[in-house]
């Protein structure tokens, strides 16, 4: 019987989207009954400390600084991973996951978010385990290159197009679409979680989402602009944030249509329900509902990649942008007078035609990795011992 082979699939917790990339291709690994696959975080494993404050400082610019996030986003672009910030940058957590390597032993590794760390510890060390990367997103990005990087997995032709364009291969590029979990992949029954739904049985519904951790600052608005029309109720998500939660539950308390939930583990549930949704441009959360065939606004999206999400999508002719709240209601109210019939959503679900791009990128490597047995493998050394002062200040495990 031929051994299983060894997949590590890296990720990183800012945002829940590289972290859903992640468990889709885990779950097509092991479906596919051909390998072993586990999910590390080289960067909280390596700094938890800066990793919490670094994913507060996320949340922050991103919610109540965009102009300062979009800043950074377009400094950020010009940094390569040759120079010596790059290759700084790129090494965080490296010595941490040299230890898991030599640990797990693994045949391949994927890198689904734009720390390079496996990169970087081929470039050091001359390893050649495999290593694919898979952009989450619908835009390039100079921190996703690296030349260390023996294919790359992107969402459309586009964008091969640009990183061909940035000196990588065509042969080494798939157009495999992003990864979403499987059950994305077909409409899910019309219910909506929790007891209670309060919403109104027999209106139309809208979406507003807040994002997985709750950080859209401006739902409360959203929803109270929306609800100037009586022609739909609002499904109001506020993620993994409390203090939002709360704060909407008592904005709306006594508000027969609006329906206020927390994180919702089965939002396709509620993206099924729905006739439109407003959401931030995510890459995984646009692809998720362009997979369901579900109209999205776009509300102020950030400068950087959520904006260039958006703008892709919109040219498809899936997407709106709105930046002010009288464009929201108004598009709203545009997404409601079109009948979404079963041809209508399957002429959008047909725009994204990698729909099932966990299986695609799961077969490619496996095919890659061929029929032989399982790469031997020789102990890596650690990189950073003239870093040591970096590990107690950061708290390195």
């Amino acid at each position: 019987m031929k051994e299983a082979r060894k997949i590590l699939i890296l990720y990183a917790k800012f945002g829940d989207g590289h972290y859903q990339v992640a468990q889709a291709l885990k779950q097509q690994f092991e479906e596919q009954g051909a390998a072993e696959a586990a999910l590390y975080d080289p960067f909280a494993e390596a700094y938890p400390a800066l990793n919490r404050w670094s994913q507060s400082v996320y949340y922050l610019s991103t919610s109540q600084y965009p102009k300062a996030y979009g800043w950074g986003y377009e400094l950020t672009d010009r940094i390569r991973s040759t120079s010596a910030i790059g290759r700084w940058l790129h090494s965080l957590g490296a010595d941490r996951l040299i230890r898991t390597l030599n640990e797990e032993r693994p045949d391949a590794v994927i890198q689904t978010f734009p720390l390079l760390t496996m990169s970087h510890v081929r470039e050091q060390t001359g390893c050649r385990i495999p290593t694919y990367t898979v952009l989450t997103d619908y835009v390039l990005h100079s921190r996703w290159l690296h030349r260390e990087t023996d294919r790359y997995f992107v969402a459309t032709e586009e964008l091969k197009a640009d990183l061909a364009g940035a000196g990588f291969a065509p042969e080494r590029i798939s157009v495999s679409g992003i990864p979403i979990r499987s059950r994305f992949r077909a409409p899910a029954p019309a219910e909506a979680e929790g007891n209670g739904d309060g919403a109104g049985r027999t209106a139309k519904f809208v979406l507003l989402m807040a994002g997985a951790y709750g950080v859209s600052a401006e739902v409360g608005k959203m929803a109270s602009a929306l609800l100037e029309s009586e022609d739909y109720s609002v499904l109001l998500v506020c993620g993994k944030n409390g203090a939002l939660e709360d704060r909407m539950r008592r904005l709306f308390a006594g508000e027969p249509r609006v329906r206020v939930f927390g994180f919702v583990e089965r939002i396709e549930r509620l993206m099924a329900k729905s006739f439109c949704m407003i959401s931030k441009a995510g890459g995984i959360t646009l692809t998720e509902a362009v997979s369901l065939g579900l109209p999205v606004i776009t509300y102020r999206p950030i400068p950087g990649q959520e904006s260039g999400n958006a703008k892709y999508w919109a040219s498809k002719g899936m997407l709106t942008i709105a930046n002010d709240l009288e464009q929201l209601k108004r598009q709203t109210d545009e997404w409601l007078a079109q009948t979404r019939t079963s041809e209508s959503r399957q002429s959008h679900v047909s725009l994204y035609s990698a729909a099932d791009a966990a299986s695609a990128i799961a077969t490619q490597v496996l095919s890659d990795l061929g029929a032989g047995s399982a790469a031997v493998h020789r102990p890596l050394i650690p990189l950073n011992k003239k870093r040591r002062w970096l590990q107690a200040i950061l708290g390195t495990h």
